[in-house]
């Protein structure tokens, strides 16, 4: 017999979860389907031998991310601070030319990114953060791609390589691929956040915000179960190995570029929505070796592998972990080779001489070929978000879609969070 159940939920990653959590507390039947092995999605936590971490996936979590801090406090978990010198301290390297030397060295600098600071916080003004997609200004905004922004502040070259490689390590592919609209919509949200953006890691690593869902649920979440077809209109759901189950609600949480394979029915503007494209290494060593150094840890490049920080900060332990995030296309070239890892290491000991030696472990991912992510999260390009938000929360048939492209914290565990108990309100009320 073919099951049936009130509600197939469609990926167990925050999403999936906490649309199920809500769904089975108001008594509906509930089946998680998830591809892989193992529950969190994008977010993906390692462990090191000593009891350190890294994320293979999403890292940070502001201070107005109040759904997350929520479930941390629900599941007795605890949050760590990230210092300010992650970001901007005279602690942090500008790699550029081979020559790593501080930021703080470069006094031209102060002045011209104070100036694309000032520029893009005119340009987030003109944002409505709770109806982005509103009026004529909307509009205009949506067609600009930031390039175009950028170009026209003439920056010098030097500034250039620094707002350039900070755009493409925010929104993970290059300016000419993110709309005006999408920035602006993405710095209201960051000036909402204040000094706690990017100010919090869960320690001890962040998916275990999703076991932490996933473990009352029990069996109602079924792992290694990828799914072929949705009938959004008769709400068949049929599984790579031709098991179909039948459900009133289904609920699909998979990014874009893989819902697409799964349900032919998506409308166009949804498909052609971007998603930005890398991965991350993550190198542990025995000694935080940047420290006798005076440094962070945290360097900014002109490189293939963008933007470096210490992930080990707060964390137990003489060891340490640097993590390199291998953003938009040059970072995703890299993502894509064969030693990979052993290259990040180089460019780390060229400007840590004598981290070669101390390694013990190295950690790859490589969100761009992941077949059940096809990218790391959405990014708006020109004329992308006018045509497809309205289409992301409207119900199709039986189908319902949440994650964290269809929230305003997009791009975030908050808006992963916000969609799933969106969904699950919306199928309590008949909605």
């Amino acid at each position: 017999m073919t099951p049936r159940v009130d509600v197939v939920v469609i990926g167990a990653g925050l999403a999936g979860l906490r649309a199920a959590t809500d769904l089975v507390a108001a008594g509906r039947q509930v089946l998680v389907l998830e591809a892989r092995d193992r529950v969190g999605g994008r977010v993906w936590s390692h462990r090191f031998a000593g009891g350190q971490w890294c994320e293979r996936g999403a890292e940070f979590i502001d201070a107005n991310h109040t759904m997350v801090h929520a479930l941390v406090a629900e599941l007795g978990l605890e949050l760590i601070s990230v210092s300010p010198a992650h970001h901007t301290d005279g602690r942090r390297l500008l790699d550029v030319g081979g020559r790593a030397t501080p930021m703080s060295l470069h006094h031209t600098l102060h002045d011209e990114l104070a100036r694309w600071i000032e520029a893009m916080d005119v340009l987030a003004a003109t944002v409505d953060p709770d109806a982005p997609t509103d009026g004529a200004l909307a509009e205009m905004l949506d067609r600009g791609a930031l390039s175009d922004f950028v170009a026209a502040l003439q920056l010098s070259p030097l500034s250039r390589v620094v707002v350039g490689r900070e755009l493409r390590t925010e929104h993970m592919v290059g300016p000419d691929e993110v709309s005006q609209l999408m920035a602006a919509w993405m710095k209201v949200r960051r000036r909402r956040a204040g000094e706690g953006f990017e100010a919090r890691r869960v320690r001890g690593g962040n998916d275990q915000l999703a076991m932490g869902l996933a473990a009352p649920l029990g069996e109602r979440v079924r792992l290694e179960a990828p799914v072929l077809d949705i009938d959004a209109t008769s709400g068949a759901v049929t599984l790579t190995d031709r098991t179909v189950v039948m459900a009133d609600e289904i609920v699909a949480t998979a990014p874009l570029p893989v819902l697409g394979r799964i349900w032919a029915e998506m409308p166009g503007p949804l498909a052609a929505v971007g998603y930005g494209i890398g991965g991350k290494v993550s190198i542990h060593t025995s000694r935080r070796i940047w420290h006798d150094y005076g440094r962070s840890g945290s360097v900014l490049t002109d490189r293939a592998w963008g933007e470096m920080w210490d992930t080990s900060e707060h964390q137990p332990g003489d060891g340490g972990v640097l993590t390199a995030l291998l953003s938009s296309h040059d970072g995703a070239a890299l993502a894509s080779l064969p030693d990979t890892a052993d290259r990040v290491v180089a460019e780390a000991e060229r400007i840590f001489p004598g981290l070669k030696g101390l390694v013990v472990e190295k950690v790859q991912t490589d969100w761009t070929h992941d077949p059940y992510s096809l990218g790391c999260y959405a990014t708006y390009g020109p004329h992308q978000m006018l045509a497809a938000w309205p289409l992301l929360r409207r119900r199709y048939g039986r189908l319902r879609l949440a994650g964290e492209h269809t929230d305003g914290f997009s791009g975030y565990m908050e808006g992963a969070l916000r969609s799933g108990a969106r969904v699950a309100t919306e199928i309590r009320a008949g909605r």
